[in-house]
């Protein structure tokens, strides 16, 4: 497909007609287990993943090998339990017997595993996500860190780069955290208190291994003051790695919400050996049509290997309770996009399946 393309939104709506959804969950969903996904039955197997010696991903009840969730697609990026309100007023996700349903939903569409990306200022609820992942039996990664200014405790202020890493890491160990995210920054520059956290996330990661995944405020064609910097993206993977991080479990958030149609950012970054996180498809701050657009000419340019794919779980209407296609969205609503502009089933595999166990899988050093 021709990258610069620009798909018109009838088409997208097109894609994800009668049929669309339920075809590419039953491409993942299978009796036969781990290694029975429709994609490997058509013989379009992608090339062997292989894992550090002794790597794990680490879920909130127990750590696992990456070759075990094999089987259907991990989300790096997804919300269970969050309330961003300022009144504190209670979300959706506070129904904790709801979540519960909703993930043994996603169980049943053939995904293996669920990042959740919030942490303490975030109001995540650590017991709830146990509490999902136990009655659900759908594997969660708990994450930590610290999301952006205007959610920070008030001691960020007062410590160090050093003192903050310090906490990161030891929080990790405290509650079985699997990733450090979502870490991001508001419009704008960085501030100085974010470029510190973003400096403490990557000396705890250098410590620890824990893989990293960022917030990026890009707005696509809307205009915002201050303006965000085209390459913010660049920007938080220059503090990460100068810090000490390791590119191969370091992704950068939100790059599917720059307009950016030939995916110049997305591939400078993954020339660095980053992941680039398109984890935000189905959220209209871009067209889905668009995201496709910038997904073929990163997989043309032969970077398809470090492409990630999530939703940023966050809208009520998408529950499926409300008749929406759930926390699986990704894979069983853009996925199929991906499939008609082209995209073969053993790339749409290694995307969705392997990309993210790459990302996620690391050798536990404390």
């Amino acid at each position: 497909m021709n990258s610069e393309r620009r798909i018109s939104r009838r088409e997208a709506l097109e894609w994800l007609g009668l049929g669309a959804g339920a075809g590419l969950a039953s491409v993942f969903a299978s009796d036969a287990g781990a290694a029975g996904s429709v994609l490997q039955g058509r013989g379009v197997a992608s090339a062997p993943v292989t894992f550090p010696r002794g790597a794990i991903i680490r879920t909130v009840l127990k750590d696992v090998a990456p070759e075990t969730l094999a089987g259907g697609p991990t989300l790096f990026h997804e919300h269970l339990s969050i309330n961003l309100s300022s009144t504190n007023t209670p979300h959706y996700t506070a129904d904790v017997a709801m979540m519960v349903n909703e993930a043994r939903g996603a169980l049943r569409d053939g995904i293996a595993c669920i990042v959740d990306g919030g942490h303490d200022d975030m109001k995540r609820d650590l017991e709830a996500l146990r509490r999902i992942a136990t009655e659900s039996g759908l594997p969660i990664v708990a994450s930590g860190g610290y999301y952006m200014q205007r959610t920070y405790p008030p001691e960020i202020a007062r410590k160090s780069a050093d003192q903050i890493a310090d906490d990161l890491v030891n929080s990790v160990a405290a509650q079985r955290l699997g990733a450090y995210g979502e870490i991001g920054q508001q419009e704008g520059e960085l501030t100085a208190d974010e470029r510190k956290v973003f400096e403490a996330i990557g000396k705890a990661q250098a410590r620890n291994g824990v893989p990293i995944f960022t917030h990026n405020a890009y707005t696509g064609r809307r205009q915002v003051q201050p303006p965000i910097p085209r390459d913010a993206a660049l920007r938080q993977l220059d503090i990460l790695e100068k810090a000490g991080a390791n590119p191969g479990n370091v992704a950068i958030g939100h790059v599917c919400c720059l307009d950016d149609p030939k995916a110049e950012i997305a591939i400078a970054l993954a020339k660095r050996g980053v992941f680039v996180g398109f984890d935000r498809v189905t959220l209209m701050t871009m067209t889905d049509a668009d995201r496709v657009v910038m997904a073929m000419a990163m997989a043309e340019a032969g970077y398809a290997d470090h492409l990630l794919l999530s939703s940023d779980f966050y809208s009520e209407p998408a529950l499926k309770k409300n008749g929406g296609p759930g926390l699986s969205q990704t894979a069983t609503v853009f996925g199929p996009m991906l499939l008609k502009a082209g995209m073969s089933e053993g790339m749409l595999r290694r995307i969705l399946i392997d990309n993210p166990r790459r990302f996620l899988a690391f050798v536990p050093t404390l």
